[in-house]
C-alpha cells in the first residue's frame, strides 16, 4: 500500500516537474479566492469604521444644533418646559430610529427629566444614566457617545452637557438611537456582496480548471511546432538534395549535339530543358518559402541605380517573349538610387515579368518607370509591369499574394505553377520597404506596380 502511494506521489512529482503550469494553476486556485476574501474583508472593516465615525459625527452635530439653536439654558430656568417638549417630540417624529431623547435639568445633585419622548419619566430623577451624566459634566462641550447592545440590536447612547454663561453645567441632553434598520440594510448588502464574491470565485475556479486543460493544449502546440520545424527542415534538406541531381541532368543534356538530331528529338530535348527549368524554379521557391518561414532569408542592402538591373532582367526574357510572339518593351532611363538588395530586387522582377509573359497569350508586356515628385523630398519610384494577358478578377486580386494562390480559369487551365511566386515576391518587397499592388482593367490586362522611396539626398 505504501509502495503504491509512494509511486503515485513520485509520478505526480515528475508530472509537475515536466509541467510546471500545473503547480502555477494550483497556486492560483487558492491564491486568487483568498486574495478576494481578504480584500473584501478589509474593505468591509474600513466601511464599518467609516460608518461608525459618520454616525457619531451626526449624533454630536445633532446635540450641538439642539443645544445652541434654541437657547436651551433660558428654557431650563423656567418652571414649565412645553417648548422643549415640543422640540423633542418633533425631533423624534422625524427620526424614528431615536428610541430615547430627553432633556435633563441638574438640580440639587439630581438629574431631573424636564422633556422626553417618554412622558412617564418627566419630572423623575434619571438615576439609570447617572454615570454617563457625570462623564459628560467633566467633558463639557463635547458629547459622550458609546455603543451598547440591547435585545440583540446595536444602539448609540449619547450625552452632552448644557452650560450657562459662566460655563457651569445646568443640565444634559440624552439620546438613544437604534441602528437596527441601518444594520439590517447593511447586512443585506453584505450578504449580496458575499454571494457576488462566491460566484466570482466559482467563475475563477472554472477558468482555472480550464487553464489546466490549456496545459494539454500547450503541450500539443509545442509538439506541433516541433513537427512543423521538422517538416520545414526536411523540405529544406530535400530541396537542397534535389539540386545536385538536377544540375547533373542539366549538364548531361547540355552535352547533347542537337544539330544531328531529328526535329522530333530536338523537341524532346527542348521539353527536357523546359522541365529542368520548371523543376529548378519549383525547388528555388520551396527553399525561399522555408527560409522566409524560418526567418533565414538573408538581405544585403545597398544604394543601387535600378535601371541596369531592370534592363538585364528584361533581356533575359527576350527569347521567351520571341517564342510566344509577344512584344517585350522597356525604355531604359536614368533613375534615382534606391536602398535595396540587388539580388532580391532582381528576383522580384523575374517573378513579375515571368508571370506577365506566362499569362499573356498574345499582345505585349511593357515595363515602365516613373518618379513621383514630392514637396518634402520623399520622391517615390514606381516600376510598372503591364501586360495584355488574361487579367485578374476582383476576387482573385484579394487572395493574389497568398501562398498557393493561383488564377484558375478556363484560359489558365494549361498554365503551370505552384502559386508561391507572388507570395515570395510580396514578402521580399515588404522586407525591402517597398509596396506592391495590382491593377486590372477589363479587356486591357494587368498592371503590377512596385513603389519605393528614392535614396535620401539623391538628386
Amino acid at each position: 500500500m505504501f509502495l503504491s502511494l509512494f509511486k503515485s506521489i513520485y509520478k505526480g512529482g515528475v508530472f509537475i516537474k515536466n509541467n510546471p503550469q500545473v503547480l502555477y494553476t494550483l497556486f492560483l486556485m487558492f491564491a486568487i479566492p483568498l486574495a478576494f476574501i481578504y480584500t473584501g474583508q478589509r474593505f468591509l472593516d474600513v466601511s464599518v469604521k467609516n460608518q461608525e465615525r459618520l454616525e457619531k459625527e451626526r449624533i454630536g452635530l445633532m446635540h450641538d444644533v439642539f443645544v445652541s439653536s434654541i437657547h436651551i439654558v433660558d428654557h431650563l430656568k423656567r418652571e414649565n418646559h412645553p417648548f422643549l417638549q415640543d422640540v423633542v417630540d418633533k425631533i423624534v417624529e422625524k427620526n424614528p430610529n431615536i428610541t430615547a431623547f430627553k432633556v435633563v435639568l441638574r438640580k440639587n445633585g439630581k438629574n431631573i427629566v424636564v422633556a422626553s419622548n417618554n412622558k412617564d419619566e418627566i419630572g423623575q430623577d434619571d438615576t439609570e444614566n447617572e454615570l454617563f451624566y457625570g462623564m459628560a459634566g467633566a467633558q463639557l462641550n463635547d458629547s459622550i457617545i458609546y455603543p451598547v447592545i440591547e435585545n440583540g440590536e446595536r444602539h448609540w447612547k449619547a450625552v452632552r452637557s448644557i452650560l450657562d454663561e459662566e460655563k457651569n453645567v445646568r443640565g444634559f441632553v440624552f439620546t438613544d438611537i437604534s441602528m437596527a434598520t441601518i444594520d439590517r440594510v447593511a447586512a443585506q448588502n453584505i450578504r449580496k456582496a458575499y454571494w457576488t464574491l462566491f460566484f466570482i470565485i466559482i467563475a475563477i475556479s472554472v477558468l482555472l480548471f480550464r487553464q489546466a486543460r490549456i496545459i494539454d493544449y500547450a503541450q500539443l502546440y509545442k509538439k506541433l511546432k516541433e513537427v512543423d520545424k521538422m517538416k520545414d527542415d526536411f523540405i529544406s534538406m530535400a530541396a537542397h538534395e534535389l539540386k545536385t541531381p538536377l544540375a547533373a541532368i542539366r549538364g548531361y543534356v547540355s552535352l547533347i549535339d542537337t544539330s544531328r538530331l531529328s526535329d522530333e528529338d530536338k523537341e524532346g530535348v527542348a521539353r527536357i530543358n523546359e522541365s529542368i527549368e520548371r523543376l529548378n524554379t519549383l525547388i528555388g521557391d520551396i527553399l525561399d518559402v522555408a527560409r522566409i518561414q524560418q526567418g533565414r532569408m538573408k538581405f544585403s542592402f545597398e544604394d543601387v541605380e535600378p535601371s541596369e538591373i531592370i534592363a538585364s532582367v528584361v533581356d533575359s526574357f527576350r527569347l521567351m517573349a520571341k517564342e510566344k510572339a509577344l512584344v517585350l518593351e522597356y525604355q531604359k532611363t536614368p533613375l534615382p538610387k534606391i536602398h535595396i538588395d540587388p539580388k532580391r530586387f532582381e528576383q522580384v522582377l523575374i517573378n513579375l515579368i515571368g508571370n506577365a509573359l506566362k499569362y499573356t497569350p498574345r499582345g505585349s508586356v511593357r515595363i515602365t518607370t516613373e518618379v513621383e515628385k514630392s514637396f518634402k523630398g520623399n520622391d517615390m519610384l514606381h516600376i510598372r509591369v503591364s501586360d495584355t494577358g488574361v487579367g485578374i478578377s476582383a476576387d482573385d486580386q484579394k487572395k493574389l499574394f497568398k501562398r498557393f494562390s493561383r488564377i484558375r480559369t478556363r484560359k489558365t487551365a494549361n498554365i503551370g505553377g505552384t502559386g508561391l511566386g507572388l507570395w515570395i515576391t510580396a514578402k521580399i518587397v515588404a522586407t525591402m520597404g517597398e509596396t506592391i499592388k495590382v491593377e486590372y482593367i477589363e479587356g486591357k490586362g494587368s498592371d503590377f506596380i512596385i513603389s519605393k522611396k528614392k535614396k535620401k539626398n539623391e538628386k
